[in-house]
């Protein structure tokens, strides 16, 4: 058997997700700067989930994948042009945590970068040999994904430092 899931149903969990913080998690007190980098973070996670991971198929039967659990995982690290979304996928984690973390550094949002990036390919190749999907893992996607953390959030810091103290650009952080 052969189904597809569609990403079109992330639109009520993405509706959910943000009725839920928005009434129950964030604070009263956010301002309208601060409640766009909120809802905004909320649409790039779900963004990123149906990039990684849709349109789902689930493969069973003769229409699953017999091949050996090795060939699911390109272990290649050379790097060409495709590596350029995935050195821009994970940019924009960097600059919501640091608008939401004010003990954010370069060294804690590497980690962050390299366990999502690993968490994402963990799960796609673990859906790959146990449902049959088509989206594999690459080794190569953790390290781009990580560099493009790195970047992000050395690219923000420096816009930050940059920034006049009474720029309005201040008041999207979630932090004074």
């Amino acid at each position: 058997m052969q189904t597809t899931l569609s990403g079109l149903i992330l639109i009520p969990l993405f509706l959910l997700t943000v009725f839920y913080v928005m009434k129950y998690k964030a604070s009263d007190n956010l301002s309208a700067l601060q409640k766009i980098t909120v809802v905004s973070c909320i649409f790039y996670g779900f963004a990123v989930i149906y990039l990684t991971f849709f349109p789902f198929q689930i493969q069973t039967g003769i229409y699953a994948n017999q091949t050996s659990w090795q060939s699911r995982i390109n272990f290649d690290p050379v790097l060409d042009l495709s590596a350029l979304p995935n050195l821009l996928m994970l940019a924009p984690l960097a600059v919501y945590y640091y608008l939401m973390n004010e003990n954010a550094s370069l060294l804690k949002t590497v980690r962050l970068g390299f366990i999502l990036s690993f968490a994402i390919e963990f799960l796609q190749f673990l859906t790959n040999y146990f449902l049959g999907g088509w989206r594999g893992a690459d080794v190569a996607d953790i390290v781009v994904n990580t560099l493009g953390a790195a970047l992000g959030f050395l690219v923000i810091k420096d816009i930050f430092k940059n920034a006049k103290s009474d720029s309005s650009l201040h008041q999207f952080k979630l932090y004074n």
